[in-house]
């Protein structure tokens, strides 16, 4: 406080009283203003700057890349004469015309020109003496001789390939076939500076002349040309080599053209759907550029019908006079519309960055503030009754914070004697709840443990009632079998002794089922040792406890045994086990078939070999229906003791929570799964399954009856000791 009261007064009295700045602002609104200046000035300014290098760049690519275009362009025109001529001249050279030569003496038959022009793909192509006579041609032109002024340009020619300009009377000379090729309709184009022709007559041809020696002596000179005029194969080839696919944005086409003087004789320019721009000039200002100064053309031109990056460059003949252009371009509106794009993504990041900045400014300005703000609030909180309320750490070092710190001391020195209080209370408070879960967890604890006391009481009074039915049973089925005995003493007959066995089997069957009966209802005789059994022996026992069940529930009965193992389990428990399974299925099934009369239930018995999660060998038996599914608020409950769905008399709510006991005391499990919602096509869910875990190595047991009274035991020692102490 005494730092921050010592820079107020260096500041004097004039400058605290808010200087040019309106008297009704807050500090908040004054710095955000102070520190938006540069981010609204400079930031336009530097993207102006930014936009107008970023122009110049653009120009400058595009111009580039026509310059490039251009220079293959010339490149590939000079080498296509330049083949053509080593190709006349080594003809000319050959043994093949000397001979030719040495057996018409000295003349070349036309069949001989037609056939080497087509060869070197020639327009025309003749032989002329020395002295200047046509003496053949490849078609039927009159074998003129060439005036003096011609045959002493003929001979002070050098030999090559140049492009020339002819007119229509000298073209007539040479060939009256290509006269009339040359044809061509000027067409009034938009830009142009017309002549007042209105048909294009002359031809603009690539000039082929190698001399012919015979004997070492001059004999003559091969004089040959290619028609430039509508030659649309040069120019789509030009136009396919200098921009090939992918070399240019998509949407953007590359075009190729050759111009006599100002007039495109052949090109790949399309005036329209239909046709090509043949017959059009060019623009006025790029011909007197071009033919009038000699220049190359590098910059945007409009072409016909739309703006082209373009270049055009002279094409001068043997003398060095301009006879015509040679024209690349490309399409410029998808490079113009990619600019329009950047310049939208470039205006929307500079304001973007703007709206950021400014946003920054006023968080920031907020964060400078936020002491202040926050100790109001907490002022505000105290007043409405929150003692507790504080301004708390802020992680910063300046006035504002030392000011918060400062009131929170305050506030604390105020609120002392009240937290002891409350901390008191507090800690009372959480020692009685302590107390009172412990109290309820071993409540809970003991229910368990005395329902299991219950079940097991009952088991065994139904084990002792079951144990006399059995005994009674026995004593008949022994006076049965002594009779029988007697009976079959006094039997001869075969068919007598066959009925005798028959009824001994009978009784042999009752006794198993009184022995099994026995075992199943006095499981302590014979589940003091484990022994190795195999699950699929026990499934059959336990299907003749239940056969009478699953008979009358007609249920369908399918097995699926695919474990190969053998498990340590009591056998007798195991079958109580699984004869409880299986009534329970032909309960449900019994009442589904009940409702539904024209789809029975069946139950599935599988077996299979699994891998515990503690990496001990084990085998599930799965006993499945497909009745009604269970309801998912009792699916939690069928484990707990006395808890039946069934009605009065089939059932006690004892067989699961047993055989769940039961299985258990051997390390294994018994879980059940039942689908709780409706099936894709709108049914009802159907279907219960069990799983009975069986370890192959079983784990050490105890007596459940000696494990549950020691259990309830530590419970009630535990409930006193809570009470001495609540």
């Amino acid at each position: 406080m005494h730092r921050m009261e010592s820079r107020l007064g260096s500041l004097g009295p004039g400058r605290l009283r808010g200087g040019f700045w309106p008297k009704w602002w807050t500090v908040k609104t004054k710095m955000v203003v102070t520190a938006s200046i540069p981010l609204l000035l400079l930031i336009p300014v530097v993207s102006v700057l930014i936009w107008s290098a970023a122009q110049s760049a653009y120009s400058k690519i595009l111009i580039s890349k026509v310059q490039s275009d251009m220079e293959l362009a010339q490149q590939i025109f000079r080498q296509i004469q330049q083949e053509r001529y080593h190709e006349l001249q080594a003809w000319a050279e050959s043994a093949n015309l000397y001979n030719i030569l040495g057996e018409t003496k000295g003349q070349l038959p036309q069949a001989t020109l037609n056939g080497r022009a087509k060869q070197l793909g020639l327009d025309y192509l003749r032989f002329i003496s020395k002295d200047g006579k046509v003496v053949s041609s490849v078609d039927d032109a009159p074998k003129i001789s060439l005036s003096a002024a011609e045959l002493r340009d003929l001979e002070t020619s050098t030999p090559g390939a140049s492009v020339n300009l002819l007119d229509h009377d000298s073209l007539m000379a040479i060939s009256p076939e290509l006269s009339k090729r040359v044809l061509q309709p000027i067409v009034p184009t938009r830009n142009a500076t017309p002549d007042g022709r209105t048909l294009e007559n002359r031809a603009m041809i690539i000039q082929l002349l190698s001399p012919v020696y015979f004997n070492g002596d001059l004999l003559g000179y091969l004089d040959g040309g290619i028609l430039l005029n509508h030659d649309l194969k040069l120019v789509d080839n030009l136009n396919d080599t200098i921009y090939p696919p992918g070399a240019l944005l998509d949407g953007s086409i590359g075009t190729a053209t050759l111009f006599l003087q100002d007039v495109r004789v052949a090109t790949t320019v399309r005036a329209n759907e239909k046709g090509r721009a043949l017959g059009t000039r060019v623009s006025d200002v790029v011909r007197q550029r071009v033919l009038g100064r000699g220049e190359v053309w590098l910059e945007r031109a409009y072409v016909v019908n739309n703006w082209y990056m373009a270049a055009y460059a002279p094409i001068t003949n043997s003398t060095g006079s301009r006879i015509g252009m040679l024209y690349v371009g490309f399409l410029e509106q998808p490079y113009a519309d990619l600019k329009t794009h950047v310049v939208v993504l470039f205006l929307f990041a500079v304001l973007l960055s703007m709206i950021v900045g400014a946003v920054m400014v006023g968080r920031l300005a907020s964060g400078i503030f936020y002491p202040l703000r926050r100790m109001n609030h907490i002022m505000s909180r105290q007043e409405r009754g929150d003692s507790a309320a504080r301004v708390g750490e802020l992680h910063r070092e300046d006035e504002f914070a030392e000011l918060a710190s400062h009131f929170d001391s305050l506030l604390d020195q105020l609120e002392v004697r009240r937290t002891q209080l409350e901390s008191l209370n507090r800690d009372l408070d959480r020692r009685v709840h302590e107390r009172t879960e412990d109290l309820q967890q071993a409540n809970h604890r003991l229910h368990q443990a005395i329902e299991q006391l219950l079940a097991s009481e009952k088991l065994a009074v139904m084990g002792q009632l079951t144990a006399g039915i059995a005994h009674e049973f026995n004593n008949p089925l022994a006076v049965m079998m002594g009779h029988l005995d007697l009976l079959r003493l006094s039997l001869t007959s075969e068919e007598g002794q066959r009925e005798v066995r028959h009824i001994d089997e009978q009784i042999q069957r009752l006794k198993n089922i009184v022995q099994k009966l026995l075992q199943f209802c006095r499981p302590d005789e014979f589940a003091s040792y484990t022994t190795s059994i195999d699950v699929h022996d026990v499934i059959q026992d336990s299907l003749l406890f239940a056969k009478s069940d699953l008979e009358r529930a007609r249920a369908g009965m399918n097995f699926q045994y695919g474990a190969t193992r053998l498990v340590q389990i009591s056998r007798t428990e195991l079958q109580q086990i699984m004869v409880n399974l299986l009534i329970n299925a032909s309960h449900a099934i019994e009442a589904f078939n009940t409702r539904h009369t024209k789809t029975l239930g069946s139950v599935w018995i599988r077996t299979r070999d699994i891998v515990l999660p503690d990496g001990e060998d084990a085998v599930c038996i799965e006993v499945e229906n497909n009745a009604d599914a269970i309801e998912p608020d009792q699916l939690n409950l069928i484990f707990k003791m006395f808890y039946t769905t069934k009605q009065v008399g089939k059932g006690t709510g004892l067989g699961l929570p047993v055989s769940r006991m039961l299985i258990q005391r051997f390390g294994g499990d018994l879980r059940v799964y039942s689908p709780t919602v409706p099936t894709e096509d709108g049914t009802e869910p159907r279907g219960v399954r069990f799983e009975v875990i069986i370890r192959c190595t079983a784990r050490p047991s105890a007596e459940i009856l000696r494990e549950s009274g020691q259990r309830a035991q530590e419970i009630e020692k535990q409930l006193l000791e809570g009470s001495r102490s609540a």
